[in-house]
């Protein structure tokens, strides 16, 4: 093997140990949603149906406030690879107080969406069981944005080991949960939909008591996390937004189109809807993995640029595309020759199954697009260039992949698969615009590194 060869196996081989243990970690948390799909798959179509709209809606708001809190990692990435540990305990400090003022913005979800449904025209019975379903689950936002904070420190210093563990507890208690909330079991009443959003709510209070244990009885000492602790200043808060808030807008606007896409989809019947829901949900497991590489590859290209080393940020990268594309390649095939096996868990209805199996088709492609889209992201992101692709990813979502998916399905009249073109063609384009500015390599200069390792000053 040539001396390239080895340093392209070497950094591919990092990334892996990085990702590996965070894919994991996320496919954990798509399965918290994916949990409560199953078990409304149990109980009825419009339950499912309901589901599918209300966590795609609610992750997509959430996901704006949990990318925020996030960029976390960005700060403390660059910060380590400097060698920098007072800047890393004092991101730590700053962005959990940031959490808790972000968390009363949750109070606001269940009448933004009531709104949202007036305007979007659901049918009356997925309205209500959906708004149900989001007002219960905006409870566990306070935290779920400590998790985050506690997720963004814990990557950014490469350690996505506990993540993994911390999330897989939560997956079981979650299962539990829901298995005794939603069909009434052991003295408790039978909650249905009510009770699987409730389990989710439980499942995030025991997360955010496990990760509170876990980084401060690992490096609460080593890196004095609880010492010298200041309120940051107006200035800084301003500054954590301005490199947070485009991670979790692009994140969310992503999430939130998805979300108006299922809305869309409810409009052309309960087997249609409960059908896309169970693709999506496919769609949403195999976006962890895809989302999970992107991050490692972040973590990683911002300790190389905190370091001074453009040139290894530079491999790094090309590393995440790589394994991204062989990874999700693999998935997608899987996805194609066997799409009944994958289809099986989430429901027993016959005609739900066999479209379910014919989406999942399209899903497959949609994937290999998709993990270069988030790899070259995440390289962005890493450099400090959150306001780049954030605006980026609004812009396409706002012109591309909403009015796409309207028009192919009504407007042609092409139903579930005239709406797929929108997100194909949010996915592509993203891709070749992201892929052309990391090509052209401003990414690397040393300013946006100083803006990601040192805000506030």
């Amino acid at each position: 093997m040539s001396e390239r060869g080895r340093t392209d196996l070497s950094h591919s081989r990092q990334l892996l140990q990085l990702a590996g243990p965070l894919i994991f970690s996320n496919l954990a948390y798509t399965l918290l949603g994916a949990l409560d799909t199953i078990f409304m798959g149990r109980v009825g179509p419009t339950e499912l149906g309901a589901v599918g709209v209300a966590s795609a809606l609610f992750l997509a708001a959430s996901v704006l406030l949990r990318g925020t809190v996030g960029s976390v990692m960005v700060v403390v990435s660059q910060a380590y690879g400097a060698g920098d540990t007072r800047r890393i305990r004092q991101a730590f400090q700053q962005y959990i107080v940031l959490a808790l003022l972000l968390a009363p913005f949750s109070l606001a979800m269940p009448g933004f969406f009531a709104v949202f449904f007036r305007i979007t025209k659901p049918q009356a019975a997925v309205r209500v069981l959906a708004l149900r379903y989001i007002s219960i689950r905006a409870y566990e936002i306070p935290f779920s944005l400590i998790s985050k904070a506690m997720v963004g420190f814990l990557l950014g210093i490469g350690n996505s080991k506990v993540p993994m563990l911390v999330s897989w507890i939560t997956v079981a208690v979650n299962m539990v949960a829901n298995y005794i909330l939603v069909f009434g079991k052991l003295g408790f009443p039978r909650m249905e939909l009510a009770g699987a959003a409730w389990g989710t709510v439980v499942s995030q209070v025991v997360q955010v008591t496990l990760f509170l244990f876990f980084v401060f009885r690992l490096y609460g000492k080593e890196l004095g996390l609880a010492r010298d602790f200041h309120i940051p200043s107006w200035s800084q808060i301003k500054a954590m937004l301005k490199l947070g808030f485009p991670m979790g807008l692009a994140d969310s606007v992503d999430l939130g189109a998805f979300g108006i896409f299922m809305t869309f989809l409810a409009r052309l019947g309960t087997i249609e809807l409960a059908a896309s829901q169970v693709a999506n949900q496919l769609n949403d497991i195999a976006f962890m993995p895809s989302f999970a590489i992107g991050m490692a590859t972040s973590s990683l290209v911002g300790r190389s640029l905190g370091e001074g080393s453009a040139e290894k940020a530079e491999k790094y990268g090309s590393a995440g595309l790589r394994v991204g594309v062989l990874l999700m390649g693999t998935l997608g095939l899987c996805y194609w020759l066997f799409p009944g096996l994958f289809v099986m868990p989430f429901t027993s209805d016959l005609q739900v199954s066999v479209l379910s199996r014919k989406i999942l088709r399209i899903v497959a492609v949609y994937q290999l697009t998709d993990v270069i889209r988030i790899v070259f992201c995440g390289i962005l992101n890493g450099a400090g260039q959150t306001r780049f692709t954030g605006f980026t990813t609004l812009a396409s979502a706002c012109l591309i992949f909403i009015p796409a998916t309207y028009i192919g399905a009504f407007v042609l009249g092409f139903g579930v698969w005239g709406a797929w073109v929108g997100p194909l063609t949010h996915a592509v384009l993203l891709m070749i615009i992201f892929g052309i500015r990391f090509r052209n390599g401003k990414w690397k200069e040393a300013d946006t590194i100083k803006l990601a390792a040192d805000p506030g000053q």
